[in-house]
């Protein structure tokens, strides 16, 4: 098995996990850990004469998947047009968050970034918050969706959004937070960020200061999303007004303080457990992220055994 055949097939396995094809040009922007550069064209020519390929992997109106699994393209198709819904309610949100001045960024992440989340799914956002504003920009955020009824519920997800990392502008490197060096998700976790709401670039900053997980996915590029929100004079002299109003500079640090221990009196017990004990709750002045329910051991997981179940076949070796 040559190296490039090895790397698509890693590739492939990985997104099989979420029943997720790939068309030939995904699977060259996406592939993982090649030992060497290679086109489109050697990822085109490769997927047409390999024999081992042609054994391993099955091709269903141009997405590729693994043998066995037939459906998973009609998966991905009626996947991709509930997305479209899913992707009117965040800019919506999007729209309202500009007149937050705390928030610098707003993208949206895991499956709706691939437009894969299902019916029932909520809408994962990753925002970066203006600089020593990390727990302001988390208040108004949480406190918008939450009385506009579209915070998730345990027995309610779909088309709800959860608000569950932040970053704050000075501090965009995230590479402390991945589990460790196994763990395939958070590279292409970061690959695939949809930016929504990008007024200064920041997404731009935070894939420079990421470029860590190109020693995972060579061939990744910025992505773009055509119908992403803009400021406007209004959102710019309203967040000013609100600046003033929420974080006056008189009692500032006080206020701060405030806001941060109201939230954190509030977090939920099985949340408070987990903090800062290993990368699924991390609260600090730099980053909150909470992620309970962090399944990025569990994807890697899956993936060691697709892509084990294949590779020894043909060659005992570790999968990097």
């Amino acid at each position: 098995m040559t190296d490039l055949e090895r790397a698509i097939i890693k590739t492939v396995s990985f997104f099989d996990i979420f029943s997720y094809p790939l068309t030939a040009s995904e699977i060259f922007k996406w592939l993982y850990k090649p030992q060497q550069k290679y086109s489109l064209s050697d990822i085109r020519n490769t997927l047409k004469t390999s024999k081992i390929l042609k054994k391993e992997l099955a091709i269903k109106e141009g997405f590729y998947h693994l043998k066995g699994r037939n459906y998973i393209h009609l998966r991905r198709k009626q996947n991709n047009n509930l997305a479209e819904r899913k992707f009117r309610k965040l800019i919506y949100l999007a729209k309202v968050y500009r007149f937050i001045p705390f928030i610098r960024m707003v993208a949206v992440c895991n499956s709706l970034g691939y437009s894969n989340a299902n019916e029932k799914s909520d809408i994962d956002l990753f925002i970066i918050s203006r600089r020593g504003t990390i727990w302001l920009a988390r208040f108004f955020s949480t406190l918008i969706v939450k009385f506009s009824g579209m915070r998730p519920k345990e027995d309610n997800k779909k088309d709800t959004f959860c608000l569950s990392f932040f970053v704050d502008e000075k501090f965009l490197d995230i590479e402390t937070s991945m589990m460790n060096s196994k763990d395939i998700y958070y590279p292409y976790w970061v690959s695939n960020l949809i930016p929504v709401y990008n007024p200064d670039g920041l997404y731009e900053n935070f894939l420079e200061a990421n470029k860590w997980h190109k020693r995972y996915l060579p061939n990744t590029y910025p992505n773009q999303f055509s119908k992403e929100v803009k400021a406007n004079n209004f959102s710019k002299f309203f967040g000013i007004l609100a600046s003033f109003i929420f974080n006056p500079p008189i009692i500032k640090r006080w206020l701060y303080n405030w806001y941060r221990s109201l939230q954190v009196r509030i977090i939920d017990k099985n949340l408070k457990a987990l903090i800062n004990i290993d990368t699924r709750v991390i609260v600090s002045e730099r980053m909150l992220k909470f992620y309970s329910n962090d399944n990025r051991e569990l994807f890697a997981r899956k993936w060691r055994e697709r892509t084990h179940r294949i590779l020894d076949k043909y060659k005992k070796s570790k999968i990097n």
